[in-house]
């Protein structure tokens, strides 16, 4: 389960890429530019813009959390009990018959850091008026195939790995190896 404040970074992070698609934005559209910007930042920075999940799905990456939120939004429906840290994320967007998602609120930019701000525009430049089905195709990279594999054997091995991720936007070994020993101490002092 995401902590309150991982959440609330999520959604910042969607209200800002949804506020420059004034007519809204496609569901395929608004996950890959969270995956590429992910992916681009990871790669120069070693940081996560979102602790989200991205999980391998037949038209890409899909970042776990910020899909269930859009379904429960676009079905009406309301969080399961241990989902009550959702509700102001199912607030600010609404979702229409088409699958496409406006923000109804203002990101709050307290949550996403300048270098972020400019990694998220910097991809919307990039892919923002790139068709949906193409930018689908573009996501299917080394770390979207390499969980595509692990899932012909184990349909649950199904998430991109932060450090899968960081490679396939082009991580040099030592950025990875950077990764790679945040990760470890960051286990380290979540460990029970």
């Amino acid at each position: 389960m995401k902590s309150p404040e991982q959440i609330s970074k999520i959604q910042a992070v969607v209200l800002y890429i949804l506020q420059h698609f004034k007519d809204g934005v496609d569901y395929i559209k608004l996950f890959k530019i969270m995956y590429f910007a992910q992916r681009e930042y990871l790669a120069v920075n070693g940081l996560c813009i979102v602790e989200d999940t991205f999980k391998a799905r037949p038209k890409g990456p899909v970042p776990a959390l910020t899909y269930k939120v859009v379904k429960l939004v676009e079905n009406g429906q309301k969080p399961d009990g241990d989902g009550n840290d959702l509700t102001e994320f199912l607030s600010s967007i609404k979702v229409d018959a088409n699958q496409i998602v406006y923000a109804v609120k203002q990101p709050d930019v307290d949550y996403i850091s300048k270098m972020e701000q400019k990694q998220i525009d910097e991809t919307i430049a990039k892919y923002g008026q790139v068709d949906s089905d193409e930018l689908s195709s573009l996501s299917h990279d080394e770390a979207y195939n390499k969980a595509k594999k692990l899932m012909e054997d184990d349909p649950q091995k199904d998430i991109l790995t932060t450090i899968d991720i960081a490679r396939a936007g082009g991580a040099s070994k030592p950025m990875v190896d950077h990764i790679r020993e945040m990760q470890l101490i960051k286990a380290y002092f979540n460990a029970d």
